[in-house]
């Protein structure tokens, strides 16, 4: 990233010194067709969470410092001259932001397009996999008892049975309809999990939340966000490690809220769990979305972790 800036600002310069030589009058850039190379670099800026805003603060102290420097390599002596070389210099800073801009814009638009999607198809493997396989087996063992013929002596349990794998599949869709449906609104995000947590687990006593510093609102793209992974991450607990206990905590800082759930089930290896899990790989794309860092640390027997680091502010 050192070396893309030094490179950027030495072609800016270039370039301003070139329409200086050129005469070139006009500032006006932004209509100009959108370099490769900019938007190359651009792309570098988004892959790194890079915000345009920060480089045009950069590009601002660029024109600060280097315009006097400029004018009097030019030899500008006269009102005409050193609007040439402002207006140089201006062009040369600016008709790299369009395509930077562009880029940033299409690294979210390509990152939230990917959290969509994953979602989506989380949703589609839940329904598969812990819902329709429980309706299936419940339904089965009611036609067990209903096509036989006179009925069989087991009849009434393969109705518990079934009954017993109905009740679960509905509790597996209330779940899921309880986070489809989960929201931030008004609330500090603490707050938020806690509430949601009570429709989550009506009768769960393992899951205790703590909070140390002072909680802040964030800006509703990240809380969103945000409460998304931790209800993702406690319906994983649930699901892998039913018989422990969870613990969600809060960490508030001036410029960052950590938020980790961690539980003492039995984990797993991470030398041999592959991070492209689906669950794994959709809160890393949600927290990449909000720019958040995300961890997840397991040892077996010794519980999982899952951590987000949420950074606080309007960028």
């Amino acid at each position: 990233m050192a070396q893309s800036l030094e490179d950027n600002v030495s072609s800016m310069i270039s370039e301003a010194h070139a329409r200086y030589a050129a005469g070139a009058g006009s500032s006006i850039v932004s209509d100009a067709f959108l370099d490769p190379a900019h938007l190359a670099t651009g792309a570098l800026h988004a892959e790194q969470a890079q915000h345009p805003a920060g480089a045009m603060l950069a590009a601002e102290m660029l024109f600060d410092a280097y315009l006097p420097i400029f004018v009097e390599e030019v030899g500008a002596v006269d009102a005409p001259d050193i609007l040439r070389a402002t207006r140089a210099l201006h062009a040369g800073i600016w008709n790299r932001f369009p395509a930077g801009a562009i880029a940033y814009t299409e690294a979210l638009r390509q990152r939230a397009s990917s959290a969509h999607l994953d979602s989506r198809t989380q949703i589609a493997r839940d329904l598969h996999d812990r819902i329709a396989h429980a309706i299936i087996a419940g339904v089965q063992r009611v036609d067990l008892v209903l096509f036989t013929d006179p009925p069989a002596p087991m009849g009434v349990g393969h109705l518990e049975d079934a009954a017993r794998l109905l009740r679960a599949a509905l509790s597996e869709v209330q779940d899921l309809a309880v986070a489809l449906h989960a929201r931030v609104g008004d609330d500090l995000l603490d707050s938020a999990l806690a509430r949601h947590l009570a429709d989550l687990f009506p009768e769960e006593a393992a899951v205790s939340i703590s909070s140390r510093g002072t909680p802040v609102p964030l800006p509703s793209w990240k809380s969103e966000e945000a409460l998304t992974i931790l209800l993702e991450a406690l319906t994983n607990w649930r699901k892998h490690a039913p018989d422990s206990t969870a613990t969600v905590h809060f960490e508030w800082s001036a410029t960052a809220v950590t938020v980790t759930v961690s539980d003492d089930g039995p984990g797993f290896d991470e030398d041999e769990e592959t991070s492209g899990r689906l669950g794994r790989r959709t809160m890393q794309e949600r927290a990449a979305l909000i720019g958040a860092g995300f961890s997840v640390t397991s040892r077996p027997e010794k519980g999982t972790a899952v951590s987000v680091s949420i950074p606080i502010g309007a960028l």
